[in-house]
């Protein structure tokens, strides 16, 4: 494989990574939700369980978002090292 195409499947990685890193934001944006309804019909064990489900997502969100700034910094030094322009 040479530098270009590795380039591109980082690119299509990182790609990957900003999709599942929205999926994740919909999944904190729902459970919220459903934490919310749980208040409203005085659930209280779904209120809990919805309650630990978004401290897991958003956790998993964080760790998405450091690893996300992580790649793209790999990512640019691979591609200023090998001077690899972006094709038009």
């Amino acid at each position: 494989m040479n530098n270009r195409e590795k380039l591109n499947k980082m690119d299509r990685a990182l790609s990957l990574m900003e999709d599942l890193k929205n999926s994740q934001v919909a999944l904190v944006e729902k459970v919220t939700q459903l934490q919310l309804e749980a208040m409203e019909f005085n659930f209280s064990d779904m209120e809990k369980n919805m309650a630990t489900l978004y401290s897991r997502y958003q956790d998993s969100l964080e760790m998405l978002d450091k690893e996300i700034e992580r790649f793209e910094i790999k990512r640019n030094k691979f591609e200023n090292e090998n001077d690899i322009g972006q094709e038009d």
